[in-house]
């Protein structure tokens, strides 16, 4: 029989997927499976997302869900992703995941349920289709709390909660086959099924894989934009003085107007535009040599749009006019207006061009506010200079609760008044994190404060890492916090005032998880436990045959709260 080089066996393709289409795909599958007598030993989920898709399978098939605590090394398990990308789930993920798997169970074939993409990551593709939700809030908030990078010596685990709602979600899919099974006589085919079928050898692909074992090895890619740089550039240098303050007091009087009814925002750099709500004004300024030719894009995003569009122009309009009557007493060039709509993006720009002679500067000038000018441009420089006190902090952090509320504060403060500007100073405040060895306390603010992830992970990310679980994975040192209750307050205040010695211990506190590692003190007194995902992690180097240490890294002696108490654990 001539055997085809080894890739990935996409199945099918489709325009829209739903989750009839994701069954009625499953049970193509199975039908293949047990058409060649393939052996299944059990259904390995990859991901927490994929639980419900091998709870179809496990009961199609007849085989159980395993995890690695009751698998065999020989056994043949069917390695099975969910999407990608998909959540916190990409390439790299199934790659790392699929090679940690192999390296315990090396006759296991793998599925991807569904990508945008002919991903090349696993043996089996399911459906290569573009898609949106099709699971729950609920479930999808369960799943993320679930999630742990691949890491050898791990046992895979998932919670009650996430095996009761999982069973839920695939239920709600068969529902909506049976659905359409039930109308299928009021349809039309192609919205009985819109699955193209791509591998024309679907059991050549199935023989080769679960037979011959000829099993993909993925490549592990490197995280794509994380040596991506952003350089600040000035929209606009005048040497003229005059002419410079006169602009600058234009951009601000319209900035002005506006800012009473909407948020308003004026770039004087590239780092500064950036895609918010609001009000946006972009200046593009060229130097002549009687003066200099003012173009200003003013940019609105908002929710219904047309109405909102209307009253930003007019208010610019009158501020305008306020100003040629007022100040310039209409002597001087007028400014031109245009503007364009674009009610599907909820977006519409206003186009100004004006012309400003070195006489109207002069006017300008002379009639300004100076101390107006000055207040509003203080404010901006108020911004840069958080940056600064930023990286100081971070150069020069010693742990305590004062530290670490205001990194946080300062963190999220910053990513939410300019994103842009904060990407532009992403290296320096690297740099200042690299020098204090931070990166374990990073880490675990980005696990703990689901506000602080978004900035958090693009730190993560030029370091190389895909995100904040990718990142606690490869560490051998955490930071984290003790998770206690106040009736164990009296234990920390003894521990505390006494200087008792402390460990870490791990205890099968929870069926649903194999150990959760617990502080207490040299005499045996329970202090709390560690976060779940951090103690996933240290398990895992646990069973590498690592040694476990711990130490204080800040308890707080007089206030209490779930910060309070921390510390610092090594995997030697």
């Amino acid at each position: 029989m001539k055997v085809k080089h080894l890739n990935t066996s996409l199945l099918f393709e489709c325009k829209e997927v739903k989750q009839e289409t994701l069954i009625d795909a499953l049970d193509f599958f199975i039908e293949r499976l047990k058409k060649l007598g393939v052996e299944l030993h059990g259904i390995y989920p990859g991901d927490p997302f994929s639980l419900p898709f091998a709870m179809y399978l496990s009961n199609k098939l007849s085989v159980p869900i395993k995890t690695e605590n009751f698998a065999g090394k020989n056994e043949t398990l069917l390695l099975l992703f969910s999407a990608l990308p998909f959540e916190l789930i990409t390439k790299r993920y199934v790659a790392e995941k699929t090679l940690v798997f192999r390296r315990e169970f090396p006759n296991s074939p793998s599925l991807l349920i569904l990508s945008k993409e002919n991903a090349q990551v696993t043996d089996f593709q399911l459906i290569k289709s573009n898609f949106g939700r099709f699971f729950s809030y609920q479930f999808l908030r369960e799943a993320r709390e679930n999630f742990f990078w691949p890491l050898d010596g791990e046992v895979t685990s998932v919670s009650e909660r996430l095996w009761e709602l999982s069973k839920k979600e695939i239920s709600n899919f068969i529902k909506a086959k049976r659905i359409r099974d039930s109308a299928r006589k009021y349809l039309k085919e192609d919205e009985i099924t819109n699955l193209k079928l791509v591998d024309s050898d679907i059991d050549l692909s199935v023989w080769e894989k679960f037979k011959k074992l000829k099993l993909i090895n993925p490549q592990i890619e490197g995280r794509r934009g994380e040596n991506e740089k952003i350089s600040v550039e000035k929209l606009f240098q005048i040497k003229n003085p005059s002419l410079s303050s006169a602009v600058t007091s234009l951009l601000e009087y319209i900035a002005q107007s506006l800012e009473y009814q909407f948020p308003t925002y004026v770039a004087y750099s590239n780092a500064e535009i950036t895609d918010r709500r609001g009000i946006l004004v972009i200046p593009k300024v060229t130097e002549e040599l009687s003066g200099a030719d003012l173009k200003v894009e003013v940019i609105l995003k908002e929710e219904k749009i047309e109405e909102k569009f209307k009253k930003a122009k007019l208010l610019i309009k009158n501020a305008l006019l306020e100003l040629l009557k007022d100040v310039l007493k209409n002597d001087f060039f007028k400014p031109h207006i245009d503007s364009i709509l674009e009610k599907e993006l909820n977006r519409g720009t206003i186009y100004l061009n004006w012309f400003i002679d070195n006489e109207m500067a002069e006017k300008i000038n002379k009639k300004i506010n100076k101390r107006w000018l000055l207040t509003r441009l203080l404010y901006r420089k108020k911004i840069k200079s958080e940056f600064s006190e930023l990286v100081k902090l971070l150069r020069n952090f010693e742990f305590n609760i004062e530290n670490y509320e205001t990194l946080k504060g300062k963190m999220g403060s910053l990513w939410r008044k300019n994103r842009s500007l904060f990407k532009a100073k992403a290296d320096e405040i690297v740099e200042a994190i690299e020098s204090r060895k931070l990166w374990p306390l990073i880490g675990t603010v980005a696990l703990i404060e689901k506000a602080l992830r978004e900035p958090l992970n693009f730190l993560i990310g030029k370091k190389g890492y895909e995100n904040h679980h990718h990142l606690l994975a490869s560490l051998n040192t955490y930071y984290t916090p003790v998770i206690t209750k106040r009736i164990y307050r009296p234990n920390w205040e003894r521990t505390i005032k006494e200087e008792i010695p402390i460990s870490i211990k791990g205890e099968p506190l929870n069926p649903y998880y194999p150990k959760t590692f617990i502080l207490q003190t040299e005499d045996g007194k329970f202090l709390g436990t560690l976060p779940k995902a951090i103690s996933h992690y240290i398990f895992s180097k646990e069973r590498q045959g690592k040694r476990i240490e711990c130490r204080e890294l800040y308890f707080e002696p007089d206030i209490f709260s779930e910060n309070s108490y921390w510390i610092e654990v090594r995997c030697l």
